[in-house]
This record gives C-alpha cells, structure tokens and sequence, in this order.
C-alpha cells in the first residue's frame, strides 16, 4: 500500500470477503474484477488453491452474468 499511495487509488479490505464486497460496490457495470492479492494470506487460508475456491464461491454468490 506505501508503494501504491498517491499513484494510483486502492482500497485496503483485510479480508476477501470485504474485498470482493468492495470490487462489487465500485466496479462499473461490465468491469472486469481480477484477484490479485499483493502478498500470501496464510492467516486467512491454508494455501493459494483455498484462497481461489473462497473467492468463486463469493463472486458465484453476487449471481450475474459471466461470474468467475
């Protein structure tokens, strides 16, 4: 986030939950939202494969159209 700050906008989430919730309120109508997190999470989930399960579950549950 230092990095970043002043170039370019970001929002810190701390969770994926929160992040995906925020990708969603702030993406304009037919964005693309792409999961990159800028470090591991192991706090939060075993491993990388956990991490992406998580996040298409909770995109799959904004329903839509073309979700993950």
């Amino acid at each position: 986030a230092m990095q970043l700050r002043g170039k370019l906008p970001f929002i810190q989430c701390g969770t994926l939950d929160r992040a995906v919730e925020a990708a969603h309120r702030e993406a304009k109508q037919g964005a693309v939202v792409l999961l990159s997190p800028a470090c591991a999470s192991w706090d939060q989930y075993p491993n990388f494969e956990a991490r992406g399960d998580h996040f298409r579950k909770l995109v799959h549950a904004l329903g839509g159209k073309g979700a993950a």
